[in-house]
């Protein structure tokens, strides 16, 4: 997909997301979002120190889940814009059938991030990407995902990793320790 927008010709970005936590963070997330401009978590954050540890990485847009507590103060659907990409952000998004077609038309947006059911999913549909980054907490697939969004030159690309996967080492705290 391509986003025609002049002030995105050389720009190159990455983007974080997750979602699915339930209050905990697989430590491999440090590393695959090393060097992030931002990150985006859409729902069942748990706690809020998940959050807290995220944005020692980068910037955190979040939005709550329908298992977060409401004192969780996340808005429950979130639209906004990152260097000219504009996404919107919700836990749960129908998939099936001609759903995502019917929800392009509502939407004015370039990438459309969910979670709510713990597996992956990644489609383009209309000129608009869907991503499911899955989940980190196992509680319904035995996995654990996360995804990163790739903007360069206005070409919007989109990967799901596996974080139990030695594909990434894991980090116990993030940044390291001095002199660690």
């Amino acid at each position: 997909m391509t986003i025609s927008k002049d002030a995105l010709n050389d720009e190159v970005f990455r983007v974080g997301v997750l979602s699915d936590t339930h209050g905990r963070l697989n430590g491999a997330v440090f590393t695959l979002f090393e060097g992030v401009d931002c990150i985006f978590h859409a729902g069942d954050v748990g706690k809020s120190q998940v959050i807290r540890e995220l944005e020692l990485i980068a910037p955190v847009h979040a939005i709550r889940g329908n298992t977060d507590p409401f004192d969780l103060p996340f808005p429950e659907v979130l639209d906004t814009s990152h260097k000219g990409i504009r996404f919107h952000v919700r836990h749960v998004v129908p998939t099936s059938g001609r759903s995502l077609e019917f929800f392009t038309m509502r939407m004015d947006a370039d990438v459309v991030l969910f979670g709510h059911t713990h597996v992956p999913f990644l489609e383009k549909v209309r000129g608009t990407l869907f991503l499911n980054p899955g989940a980190i907490s196992r509680s319904r697939v035995p996995a654990e995902t996360a995804a990163v969004i790739t903007v360069r030159g206005g070409e919007i690309a989109a990967t799901v990793h596996d974080l139990v996967a030695h594909e990434f080492p894991v980090r116990v705290r993030y940044p390291a320790a001095a002199g660690a």
